[in-house]
């Protein structure tokens, strides 16, 4: 989403620009994002004064807090071929390739490698070409013609083979039935009291459908209305609003995972999760750690809730202490998770759209749950995953996934303004995972 990039973009300070910290660190304890941004910072002074092995090692050890992080990646590129050293370009274009990125070499670039050896930079440019062919089947099995919409969430009611999918700039949940995939109806909007609505879970236990709901600059309120972000619950069978839940000191709630009636929640703009645990209770932070930067997907799996961030990869969170720890990637970059759902048998599915190429992938966990043993992609350049969109949520049941495959944001300015251009119709793809 676009109100999600800042964390990309704070991360992704240009090294030849005068980079800001985002806040005052002084008054914080340092972190693992403060401390990166600072060696961005530090980088950039150290390249712009000529000190190119500088430069290199305050990225190096960037990289080491951000692995397989895209913009490190290519801020060692962009030191290599100022220092004319083409081992590291080359080094770090392989990182590139085992993170599973697509990139652009430049011209300069190019010419420094393909003088160093030329052999070396085909296999790159290869290897880096094959990171963003098709990969996966999927069938777009609806067709949503609301071009003012901007569809983010997708929820699969099985019983009755409703699809639910959530529109920000319309503030509704849209249904289509099975008969009419391609003919929405609104099942709830702001007369329900809805903002923005994100993400979207259908409860087979409790017969609900859960909402995540808040402000962002797309959000059109009314003059006067207040903003505000809360959790809604809906009635499956009339529709009707069951209750909205609401914390003190949350910011943007959007993404959330359902189990057993109880409910996980993440706050992209708080470094927050929270947790209600019936749906006659009320909503308390389950864990709240400074080391949070943008917080969005979140599942279950092997005893614990796994949530994505946007700009450091996966944490994983106890549930019963709310402690949390990154898990220990492998060399596929995790940078960039929108989506996060879980199968059954505890591999996790995720959306990357903050980093090149988008793509859904299966994370394998290790026995521990702390550290990826494997990662597959699913789904990657299909063909409704299209320039100037993103694939966003996903939801899973019944061994299938349904994707909102090319959710339109970068087509909605982050002004909240009216958008110029077309933008397409929204599909959503279902893939067999079995």
């Amino acid at each position: 989403m676009t109100f999600k990039s800042l964390a990309i973009a704070i991360a992704c300070v240009g090294l030849l620009a005068n980079p800001v910290l985002a806040q005052d660190e002084a008054a914080v304890a340092p972190t693992p994002q403060s401390i990166a941004l600072e060696m961005f910072s530090e980088a950039g002074r150290a390249l712009r004064a000529g000190d190119m092995e500088s430069a290199r090692r305050l990225m190096l050890a960037a990289l080491d807090l951000k692995p397989a992080h895209p913009a490190v990646l290519r801020a060692l590129v962009t030191i290599a071929t100022r220092a004319e050293r083409a081992d590291d370009g080359f080094d770090a274009l392989d990182g590139m390739v085992r993170a599973g990125l697509t990139f652009e070499i430049g011209d300069a670039t190019r010419a420094l490698l393909e003088d160093a050896d030329s052999d070396r930079l085909a296999s790159i440019q290869a290897a880096l070409a094959a990171n963003g062919t098709a990969v996966g089947d999927g069938e777009v099995v609806a067709r949503i013609n609301a071009p003012d919409a901007l569809i983010e969430g997708v929820a699969v009611d099985i019983e009755t083979d409703r699809i639910f999918v959530s529109s920000v700039a319309r503030r509704e949940i849209l249904m289509l039935e099975p008969f009419a995939r391609d003919e929405p109806v609104v099942f709830a909007n702001r007369e329900d009291g809805l903002w923005s609505v994100f993400g979207l879970f259908v409860d087979d236990r409790t017969r609900m459908l859960w909402a995540a709901s808040g402000t962002v600059p797309q959000t059109p309120l009314d003059e006067g209305e207040a903003e505000g972000t809360a959790l809604f619950a809906f009635d499956l069978v009339s529709g009707d609003l069951y209750r909205r839940y609401m914390i003190d000191g949350a910011v943007q709630m959007a993404d959330f995972v359902v189990r057993d009636g109880s409910v996980f929640i993440s706050d992209s703009q708080a470094p927050r999760v929270y947790r209600l645990d019936n749906v006659s209770g009320e909503l308390e932070v389950l864990a709240e750690d400074p080391r949070f930067v943008s917080l969005q997907g979140v599942a279950l799996a092997r005893g614990a809730l796994y949530v994505a961030d946007y700009s450091m990869g996966i944490w994983r969170i106890d549930l019963v202490d709310g402690s949390a720890s990154l898990v220990r990637a492998s060399d596929v970059s995790l940078i960039g998770i929108d989506g996060l759902r879980q199968t059954r048998d505890g591999r996790i599915i995720a959306v990357r759209n903050g980093a090149v190429p988008h793509q859904v992938m299966a994370i394998d966990l290790d026995p521990t749950g702390v550290e990826v043993a494997n990662v597959e992609v699913l789904l990657r350049a299909h063909p409704s995953m299209t320039d100037n969109t993103e694939p966003t949520l996903v939801d899973l049941a019944d061994g299938r996934a349904w994707l909102v495959a090319n959710a339109a944001w970068p087509l909605f300015p982050a002004d909240g303004s009216e958008p110029d251009g077309a933008r397409p119709v929204t599909a959503i793809v279902e893939m067999d995972l079995r």
